[in-house]
């Protein structure tokens, strides 16, 4: 369907192919109305095998537009025109997870940061009786490096739908990352997305396959048989928490696999937990001790008791106001307001720290960190954070605004 590039379509203007299927062509799209970018899916229903797919790319269609999650790409419109039945999608320039596959992972929590996310959505799913079928790096977009939006619905399954698109016995999705009970044709349910988001995770963490053959076929026989090879021969940064973790989502015996995509989703947690206590252990202590203490014996006697932050290459002290919400940035002679912690004056600007970077939160509970979409990011013993999702602190948590590098002490 290339010849429909320019053509318009409902009112969307065709620009340009970005993915094709089996059945539909993914073309970006401009809607004057709103004057944004889209994403549609078209199906030719006219062509051969159109109307057979064509119940099926409806049901897509309703079952997507009903789900509501931050990382579940978002559904804008369907309709039908001349011959031809569409799905406008949110646009999403960032591509997919895909150009991330094939070289093992550096940082496992940054791995996790994107599968966890994932596995929230697909948990929702479940829980909305919406199995995905069809989990693969190429069907995870990213709004963002560290944003994943989980798409392309169309062979989903719906629980307590009453008619069957596919009959019992088909091979429905994409080879290299099927299911065993996918591979023999049987019916699935939620853990089949459990064993494929495994098989994303373990791709990104190793930059191989966990069931690597010549040929899909030879793939889809090896996991029948053959135990994955072990995370940890391939990436020695691969904890042995995260690869039991991992391995048991890739059972092949369902009742061995996890039961629930959220039982899976809360032990990847406790690992992201784990590689954060290490992180502070291994990297803050130190650098509090080797870096800061020289500087420190001198300081502390002079400082009030209380929050405050050691920038990790001098050691300088800077106290945290005791106030419920604190900004953190650089100051500003062209704005009103005026960070209560200006970093400018300790290496900020060069550092790549924005005028209004983050905020400190003062609850009962303790101090949070939020990020207020800072365009070089805050992190927390290297995990980057979630814009507006504040992060409790500990003493000793390595901080970053964009690149400094401080360590936090709650006093």
């Amino acid at each position: 369907m290339n010849e429909l590039n320019g053509q318009t379509i409902g009112g969307y203007q065709l620009a340009e192919v970005i993915a094709q299927g089996g059945e539909a062509v993914v073309y970006r799209a401009f809607q004057p109305q709103l004057e944004r970018w889209v994403a549609i899916k078209v199906l030719n229903i006219d062509e051969s095998g159109g109307r057979r797919f064509l119940r099926r790319f409806r049901r897509e269609a309703r079952a997507v537009a009903a789900l509501r999650h931050p990382n579940i790409l978002s559904i804008h419109d369907y309709g039908e025109d001349n011959g031809r039945a569409y799905i406008v999608m949110e646009y999403v320039e960032g591509g997919s997870l895909e150009r991330r596959i094939g070289v093992p992972a550096s940082e496992c929590a940054e791995a996790l940061s994107l599968i966890i996310p994932v596995g929230e959505a697909l948990a929702y799913a479940h829980s909305k009786g919406i199995v995905h079928r069809d989990v693969k790096p190429g069907n995870i977009l990213l709004m963002r490096e560290d944003w994943p939006l989980l798409a392309d619905f169309g062979l989903a399954k719906v629980e307590g739908v009453s008619q069957r698109i596919t009959q019992v016995g088909t091979i429905v999705g994409t080879a290299r990352y099927l299911s065993p009970e996918q591979v023999t044709g049987e019916d699935v349910g939620p853990r089949s997305d459990i064993h494929s988001l495994g098989i994303v995770l373990y791709e990104l963490l190793t930059g191989k396959s966990p069931f690597n053959a010549g040929s899909p076929a030879e793939s889809m026989m090896l996991r029948m048989h053959a135990a994955p090879v072990s995370p940890r021969q391939c990436n020695p940064q691969v904890s042995e928490s995260l690869e039991t973790v991992l391995l048991r989502a890739l059972e092949r015996d369902l009742d061995a696999r996890y039961p629930t995509m959220d039982v899976f989703v809360s032990d990847l947690k406790r690992v992201v937990e784990q590689i954060k206590r290490k992180s502070a252990s291994q990297v803050a202590h130190p650098v509090t001790t080797k870096m800061i203490t020289m500087r420190l014996d001198a300081q502390v006697s002079s400082l009030e008791s209380g929050p405050r932050l050691f920038i990790a290459t001098s050691g300088v002290a800077l106290p945290i106001p005791l106030l419920d919400e604190v900004l953190i940035g650089r100051a500003d002679p062209m704005q009103l307001q005026s960070p209560e912690l200006d970093l400018q004056p300790y290496g900020g600007g060069s550092a790549g720290v924005s005028r209004q970077h983050a905020r400190f939160l003062r609850r009962d509970a303790g101090w949070f960190l939020e990020d207020l979409q800072s365009t070089n990011g805050t992190y927390v013993n290297e995990v980057r954070l979630l814009p507006q999702r504040p992060v409790r602190l500990h003493s000793g948590d390595l901080v970053r605004f964009a690149q400094l590098t401080l360590v936090f002490e709650e006093g």
